[in-house]
């Protein structure tokens, strides 16, 4: 394998029965052992915990605070430490999880010794960890679990991903297509629109410097009666009273004819009315040139237009870009739409091309890998029983290409092939999701698998058989194994015996699971214990 990943240690704090416990595991065999309700379940629970699942405050022991669930990971391989990079939690040494459980339901995640969500969490399960239990063997009667198994062995991955790639590419072309149709449909009424609030904001042709000199404009003019009667006032004393101003100074300069003196300032006097009194007249002319209407009227079309859009000014005119840009877009809708059918009957092609592809691997792999289950779970006990991978094409492109798969299998020679849903008993499919792992464990990245109730209902020479296959899976990856059988805790390299005490404290019966290893040399008393027990 390109690279290895495994479980070397779960630290439990006040969790349900256990106080304080450290539990080491080897890289290969780990059986978790013990009489019913010890907690051995509570191990798995412990690790489905770190692996993403849901916190339940019930596992918090009674009067602690809180609960703690850590384990850590020994690891090699570049790619492993490429993986935790990219999630944004590199890795040294060590890989570490760790969850608190408080209390009060609440709950805190980490990863590396950085915060993450119970997502980050699944993500990591989902590429390491494999767990085998009821729910998988239920999952092993999925149409879509089956394929991804084949997948899985046929080494697909970077073919599946590039068509998934160009199926997803294909799917928003199409999704596209149908907007630019819908909105061909709809674009002649659009234009029309569209062409009405163009020549509507053209003809104002707004500008921020236009309104603001209208306002000043129409400020000035306002004004306007006032100034006339100021400077109508102004003009009748200077001109036009019986006793205008300039008449009475032409008057006073007469008579002071003599005296150079005043005679000259009453000449300088009149000189700078007459000027006052032209000033008047040429400003008074201007005013009455304005017209106060049209200035009115296009203010009001500026606030009419402003309304309309709820916009200012400034907007107004960007508005008027976007809604050429559109009225534009309309226009061109035809050549969209042209370049998007030659985008999409390209990526159709693409698409076809690696669904072929991978239908011939698959129909190449199902092939070998019946062959391989069927030996395989014949060696456990299921004698004669045949496995057959059937594929069949689709006619629809879908997420997983055109292929379509159902596992048949012949349980009893000469009795005909049947879907499997429809012949396996639990212990079988067990058995047969055993052989899966059995085959998988040397090509896919899981890195360790758990096995839950893989001993329910089979005693005997099926279990024998069934720990030998557990000691095979381990040789490519760590196995760590839940079970009450002798037969299968005798092929593991180390046995997990859990125990459940009852004792006093504080005045109080509790209870409290401690947790011992086993290696090779120490198990036989264990497995003799287990023998006497079944």
């Amino acid at each position: 394998m390109a690279h290895k990943l495994n479980l070397s240690n779960l630290t439990l704090n006040n969790f349900a029965t256990f106080t304080n416990q450290s539990i080491e595991f080897t890289s290969e065999f780990n059986t978790i052992v013990g009489e019913t309700g010890s907690g051995k379940s509570l191990i798995l629970d412990a690790l489905q915990l770190c692996f993403g699942s849901r916190a339940d405050k019930n596992l918090v022991r009674k009067d602690a605070d809180f609960a703690s669930v850590e384990v850590s990971f020994i690891f090699e391989g570049e790619e492993i430490k490429e993986f935790f990079d990219g999630l944004g939690y590199p890795v040294d040494e060590e890989i570490n999880i760790k969850r608190i459980i408080y209390a009060n339901g609440k709950s805190k995640s980490y990863l590396n010794f950085s915060a993450c969500s119970l997502s980050i969490l699944s993500n990591v399960a989902r590429q390491f960890i494999d767990l085998v239990g009821q729910f998988e063997n239920q999952k092993l009667l999925s149409d879509s679990h089956q394929l991804m198994l084949l997948d899985e062995f046929s080494r697909n991955k970077n073919l599946y991903d590039q068509y998934r790639l160009e199926f997803d590419k294909l799917k928003t072309l199409q999704h596209k297509l149908t907007e630019l149709q819908i909105q061909k449909d709809n674009s002649l009424q659009r234009k029309d629109f569209l062409h009405f609030q163009i020549n509507e904001i053209q003809e104002l042709s707004p500008s921020v410097d236009d309104e603001a000199l209208l306002k000043r404009q129409k400020d000035k003019i306002i004004n306007l009666e006032e100034n006339k009667k100021t400077f109508e006032r102004a003009n009748y004393i200077l001109c036009e009273s019986e006793y205008n101003l300039l008449e009475q100074i032409s008057l006073l300069e007469r008579d002071f004819h003599n005296n150079e003196d005043i005679s000259d300032k009453l000449a300088e006097a009149k000189s700078l009315l007459e000027d006052v009194s032209y000033s008047i007249s040429t400003s008074h002319q201007d005013d009455e040139e304005a017209d106060l209407d049209s200035i009115l009227e296009r203010l009001d079309s500026y606030q009419k237009l402003k309304r309309k859009y709820r916009v200012e000014t400034k907007e107004l005119i960007d508005l008027l870009k976007d809604f050429k840009s559109e009225y534009n877009s309309i226009n061109n809708i035809d050549d969209q739409i042209e370049d998007v059918i030659r985008s999409l009957n390209n990526s159709t092609d693409k698409c076809h091309q690696l669904a072929t592809k991978l239908h011939d691997a698959r129909m190449k792999n199902a092939a070998i890998l019946s062959q391989k289950l069927s030996k395989l779970i014949q060696k456990l006990n299921m004698e004669g029983a045949i496995i057959d991978f059937r594929i069949s094409k689709k006619e629809e492109l879908t997420t997983t290409g055109f292929s379509g798969l159902k596992i048949y299998a012949q349980t009893n020679p000469g009795e005909g092939f049947y879907p499997l849903s429809q012949i396996a008993s639990g212990g079988e499919l067990s058995r047969i999701l055993l052989a899966m792992r059995q085959v998988l464990s040397t090509t896919s990245s899981i890195s360790v698998f758990l096995f839950d109730e893989i001993d329910t209902g089979i005693g005997g020479e099926t279990a024998i058989k069934i720990g030998k296959a557990l000691q095979e899976v381990s040789k490519n990856s760590q196995v760590i194994a839940i079970t009450h059988l002798a037969q299968i805790a005798n092929f593991s390299d180390q046995i997990v015996f859990i125990n459940k005490t009852s004792h006093k404290e504080n005045g109080t019966q509790r209870t409290k699971s401690v947790a011992k290893t086993y290696f090779k040399e120490e198990m036989k008393p264990i497995i003799q214990r287990m023998q006497a027990v079944d």
